[in-house]
């Protein structure tokens, strides 16, 4: 393995300093729930003396996205585009040796595959053949993903194929790591051997802390003069079938008809831009929506701060992570109480955790457009729920999952090598040694 060495910690705490290889078939530029997932680990393992390598596709305009990081020694490999998905990348497989050489230059003690896909295979592949611990994380509920992408295969065959699939690999880890415990239900059907832990992607505080820059309100509103004085609904995701945003949409239309003063801005990009685009214009609210598109996570915080109730409709989320960020800014928020958002949300703590109901939804959000001592009360009550979700107190939690594992993996490697030791014949040599060391005894 690599080249794990142990210090003590200011509180004296016995710790590992490792080296730690996060792969992924999926991040920055492209906008996911896994990128920020892995920014927010890499973040804190880095604060913790950790040294953070990461694995992940080439993109056309990665390098931008890669010059942001400090601390991470990120690695990218030629990649293609995916015919139906042209937002996320493959890396190709005939590279794999390109891979290996990358890994056995950065000795990692712990790798953490954080997809399904080309990369995790080669990067699973070579953990089993060194006998490195493996985790993987299950980020995504394919079963959902594939009946909204792929349509046209039927339910029954997509549910058989995923459940396989998610089987196949989680059962080549060590662990299987999930973010809620709704999640590891849904695994737990697939009949998975490996052991699953619960161990959330948390917030990083610092990125929505209130520096005190002057002048960004002014600056939105320079930019985009028609939020002036309205009241702002706000969705910031990836822009994808699976987030529902249509249904966001509806509900605006719901609230123009009692109230013309409300504006949904929709922040990210994805494959159902134009897709949106067309449905705004089809429902009639395309003057009161706006698209803004990716903003920088810097920014992202002041469009939080900024509108009045933040708006998610996903029914498939692993987390839900965007719903603690609105909070951690003060932010209440309304969304559709299913998978990952259900448990973040924990009922109605911080905003309304609604059913998948238009009436519902429009009216709790009316609530929290129109009513300032409602909107009082969540918004305090959003700062204090995200304080619980910060990203110190999992990685934390995921750095004790790894120590655990390493000295699992070494224990196992040091009882086969001494059970191999007493198992090997006795040379001449050895014989006549042993026979002089009794007879001392004697």
């Amino acid at each position: 393995m690599g080249s794990t060495h142990s210090f003590i910690n200011l509180v004296g705490q016995y710790c590992f300093i490792m080296n730690i290889a996060f792969v992924s078939d999926q991040y920055w530029p492209s906008l996911s729930g896994v990128s920020v997932s892995i920014d927010a680990f890499s973040k804190e393992l880095i604060k913790m003396g950790h040294h953070v390598f990461l694995f992940a596709p080439e993109y056309p305009d990665s390098a931008k996205a890669d010059s942001q990081w400090v601390g991470t020694n990120i690695f990218r490999f030629r990649s293609y585009e995916i015919s139906f998905n042209k937002e996320n990348r493959l890396v190709y497989r005939r590279d794999w040796k390109k891979v290996v050489k990358v890994l056995d230059s950065v000795k990692p003690d712990i790798i953490h595959v954080q997809t399904e896909f080309t990369l995790g295979r080669i990067a699973t592949r070579y953990a089993k053949e060194m006998k490195i611990p493996l985790v993987l994380t299950a980020h995504t509920n394919w079963e959902e993903l594939i009946a909204l992408y792929v349509p046209f295969l039927p339910r029954g065959i997509a549910r058989f194929y995923c459940r396989y699939r998610m089987r196949k690999r989680c059962n080549k880890a060590d662990i299987v790591i999930v973010f809620t415990s709704l999640m590891e239900v849904l695994l737990n059907l697939y009949l998975i051997r490996t052991p699953i832990r619960i161990i959330p992607t948390g917030i990083i505080k610092s990125d929505f802390d209130n520096d005190n820059e002057s002048g960004w309100k002014a600056d939105i509103y320079r930019t985009y003069p028609q939020l002036m004085n309205k009241k702002i609904m706000l969705y910031a995701g990836r822009l994808g079938m699976e987030k529902n945003i249509s249904f966001l949409m509806d509900i605006l239309k719901m609230l123009l008809r009692n109230d013309n003063n409300i504006m949904l801005v929709i922040a990210g990009n994805g494959p159902a831009y134009d897709e949106l685009h067309k449905y705004s214009q089809k429902t009639g609210v395309a003057e009161s929506v706006l698209f803004i598109g990716f903003i920088e996570r810097k920014q992202l915080k002041n469009y939080y701060v900024l509108s009045d109730v933040f708006v998610f409709a996903s029914k498939v989320e692993s987390q839900g992570l965007v719903t603690l960020e609105s909070m951690i800014c003060g932010t209440p928020v309304v969304a559709i109480g299913k998978m990952g958002t259900r448990e973040v949300m924990g009922g109605d703590n911080g905003g309304f955790m609604v059913d998948d109901d238009l009436e519902s939804f429009a009216e709790k959000t009316a609530l929290l457009l129109n009513n300032p001592e409602i909107h009082k009360i969540k918004a305090k009550e959003a700062l204090q729920h995200a304080q619980k979700w910060t990203s110190d107190k999992y990685a934390e939690k995921l750095i004790k999952l790894y120590e655990s594992l390493i000295y699992e993996k070494q224990s196992k490697t040091s009882s086969i090598v001494n059970q191999n030791i007493r198992q090997a014949p006795l040379t001449e040599q050895t014989e006549k040694v042993a026979f002089q060391e009794k007879q001392s005894l004697a």
